[in-house]
């Protein structure tokens, strides 16, 4: 019972981040905009029907039924067509008209200046932006609760047990036979509840930096040792021996590794500002690099389901998945409620990394596309001025507005192959 109230918590936890993760996202938007006083009618989170609004000032601020994003809505997004523009006709033109009349039911008397596509180009752009920095922000923010305040788990300096040899596989359990080399630690003299204090005179926090200390100076090395009330300097000549290693990106690959034959007491600590910062960069550009490959990862994805194979716990997921992954690590009875807090925030820091690289796609209705539109205008305005011709005025992005829909057509399919795959073949942890 406890275990199920835990999962509960979890789930409620996460979606609870998301929720807020969303409107602070949104406020990134609305911030600026009413800086520089563009209209902004509403502020949303979610939707579907509402749940819950008040109005406050000219804008309404409320909760939809759909939790699955939000969006505020400015007056004058889309520019009117220009003078002698060719009438279209069909459903494009259709789409591209209603983006042009969208929201102008919210305008009224001196409003006129108060459209957003009147406003110069770099002011748009930072009103767009503002979202997905407002989630790379608290991404950052949370990743440094986490890592620098909460800390996470290292192999401390404490030797608990002394390996007898230098194993033949890393990739299996095995015994110590004659053939194989006398383990490095116990060479040394290394003894269980050994403390190491430094490497070559050099202080040491974890294990860690004995090992990076290590692979940096091959060969002979001076280990300061605390062994009860004694302080010793023992030599030691680690072992280069080809294991498995995983790393920051979550990946196992092969590495030639310095061994030195010990088993270490775990523990919690603090991880430095720059690691912390190193960490965020990894997972922002592994993201990157995920919507890159998004297709083919989907495609595999659907592929393992049908055939019935382990899933990948790095690929993809929707927002039933994160919920179970999350249920699944707060009802963990292993765990300590520190754990389970740090490994919350981190979930909730990737999830804001992954909402500023998705938004930053440069294509409608993302928020790059609409960055990318600014762009592009300035540097057709750049050269109209060069070739001094007029100004050519604000770039039409309504007439995107197809596109648009087939890209949201996409995004929805997208969501929904990814739900009904976390409901067929969630992703385990192995808790």
């Amino acid at each position: 019972m406890l275990e199920v109230l835990w999962y509960i918590g979890g789930v409620l936890f996460i979606a609870l981040g998301i929720g807020f993760s969303i409107g602070w996202h949104e406020l990134g938007h609305l911030l600026p905009a009413k800086l520089f006083g563009i209209k902004v009618p509403r502020y949303m989170i979610g939707f579907g029907p509402t749940v819950w609004s008040r109005k406050r000032g000219e804008t309404e601020y409320g909760v939809k039924a759909i939790p699955l994003g939000g969006y505020i809505t400015m007056i004058g997004m889309y520019p009117p067509a220009k003078p002698g523009a060719k009438q279209r006709k069909g459903f494009g033109a259709d789409s591209i008209q209603a983006a042009r009349d969208a929201h102008s039911e919210h305008v009224g008397p001196g409003d006129e200046n108060r459209m957003f596509y009147k406003l110069p180009i770099y002011k748009r752009i930072i009103i767009m932006f503002g979202g997905p920095f407002m989630n790379l922000f608290l991404g950052l923010v949370l990743t440094l609760t986490s890592l620098v305040g909460i800390g996470t788990y290292t192999r401390s300096t404490t030797v608990t047990e002394i390996s007898q040899c230098v194993p033949s596989s890393f990739s299996k359990q095995v015994a110590c036979t004659d053939a194989d080399a006398v383990g490095p630690a116990k060479v040394a003299g290394l003894q269980a509840g050994d403390v190491v204090q430094s490497v070559n005179g050099q202080a040491v926090r974890n294990w860690d930096e004995i090992t990076a200390y290590a692979t940096s100076n091959p060969g002979e090395i001076s280990l300061g040792v605390k062994r009860g009330t004694t302080e010793l300097d023992l030599m030691i000549t680690p072992a280069i021996v080809n294991r498995p290693v995983t790393t920051s990106e979550g990946k196992t690959l092969n590495q030639n590794v310095p061994f030195f034959g010990v088993v270490l007491e775990p523990i919690r600590q603090s991880q430095t500002l720059d690691k912390a910062f190193v960490y965020s960069a990894n997972v922002i550009g592994s993201t990157f690099a995920l919507i890159a490959t998004l297709p083919v990862q989907v495609y595999e994805m659907v592929s393992g389901t049908i055939h019935g194979d382990q899933r990948n716990s790095n690929g993809p997921i929707s927002i039933i998945g994160v919920g179970q992954v999350a249920g699944e690590i707060a009802s963990d009875p292993a765990a300590t409620l520190l754990d389970k807090l740090g490994s919350g925030l981190m979930m909730l820091a990737s999830l804001n990394f992954a909402l500023f690289a998705f938004n930053m796609i440069p294509l409608l209705p993302l928020d790059g596309g609409h960055i990318a539109g600014g762009i592009y205008e300035a540097i057709k305005k750049a050269i109209w001025r060069l070739r001094r011709k007029p100004n050519p005025g604000p770039a039409d992005t309504a007439l995107l507005m197809p596109i648009t829909y087939v890209v949201s057509g996409l995004l929805i399919v997208l969501s929904l192959v990814l739900l009904v795959i976390d409901l067929i073949n969630p992703v385990s942890l192995g808790l």
